[in-house]
């Protein structure tokens, strides 16, 4: 890989501070651009060219959001490489996004969701922290990476919140229910216990066996084996969460501003696909009970 192409991803993860997994996809996505321009220098490559490697991402059958993904790559590299004095052009500038064509969603009704969270056996130990795990996730509307990267010294649970890091390093409040706050409360001595037995000295809310911070591999293991036990017959994500959270707080009455502000969500576009889900349902609704919604319900009058 090029040498202004490794300062442009290290500009990424010093300066910016986006995640090194944003990082590692930029990455991939500027390597198949060096690859696609040959011999031709980055500083000098046309706009035709920049037009050429987005046709040929979509003729390798590459998802629109990918594509979309790795133009947006190569656009900040530009912006940097001018900004820098490194080029005296952004060949992507005027190349179009293509259609995200965005699918809603998957999210748990709430009548769902609290069957689920019901459904968690009090086995002891794994009992109460994946009745915690799950109640907070629900609740708070993290991603996986935050709820497992939640530490005892961030929240306060006298108030019901926390602080979370979000993408890009960004703090932000998020709040327990009551629900959460009980679930969390049971689970504290049983962490305490383990943390003892095991002589271990984790800072995080939620740990596994071995007295370790719980990864987000162990979350998923740990929903895919819960919502099995549930007879559940789609395997939820621990994204499903959130989505529900969002959803069920729509439903509810919140603005969408302050959905976007509780997500963390740095553009309200982003936020915007929950009112799809919302209308999604709705439209469920009235084709089951309007009598002239459907081409079978109904006559003529």
């Amino acid at each position: 890989m090029q040498q202004t192409t490794e300062q442009y991803l290290e500009y990424l993860l010093s300066v910016r501070s986006l995640s090194p997994r944003t990082v590692s996809s930029y990455r991939e996505d500027l390597s198949m651009y060096e690859d696609f321009l040959g011999v031709t220098p980055m500083a000098e490559a046309s706009p035709a060219q920049a037009r050429a490697f987005v046709a040929h991402l979509v003729r390798a059958g590459y998802a629109s959001s990918s594509v979309n993904r790795a133009l947006s790559a190569l656009k900040g590299l530009y912006r940097w490489m001018l900004r820098y004095g490194k080029s005296e052009s952004n060949p992507a500038r005027d190349v179009e996004s293509l259609g995200s064509g965005r699918s809603l969603p998957g999210f748990l009704f709430a009548d769902e969701m609290a069957q689920f969270l019901d459904g968690i056996a009090d086995d002891g130990f794994a009992g109460a922290r994946d009745s915690a795990l799950f109640e907070a996730l629900y609740s708070t509307g993290c991603r996986v990476s935050e709820i497992a990267g939640l530490r005892m010294d961030s929240i306060e649970l006298s108030e019901r919140r926390a602080r979370v890091q979000g993408k890009g390093s960004k703090e932000r409040v998020v709040f327990f229910g009551s629900e959460a706050v009980d679930a969390i409360n049971a689970w504290l001595p049983f962490r305490t216990a383990r943390l003892t037995d095991t002589g271990s000295e984790c800072a995080y809310l939620f740990i596994n066996a071995r007295g370790g911070r719980l990864s987000e591999r162990g979350v998923q293991y740990l929903l895919d084996k819960r919502a099995a036990l549930a007879g559940m017959e789609h395997r939820p994500s621990p994204h499903v969460f959130r989505h529900s959270f969002a959803t069920h707080a729509l439903e509810g009455g919140a603005d969408i501003r302050s959905v976007q502000a509780m997500l963390g969500h740095a553009s309200i576009s982003t936020t915007q696909v929950y009112t799809h889900v919302d209308l999604a349902r709705l439209r469920d609704v009235y084709k089951k009970a309007h009598p002239h919604a459907s081409a079978t319900g109904g006559g003529k009058r």
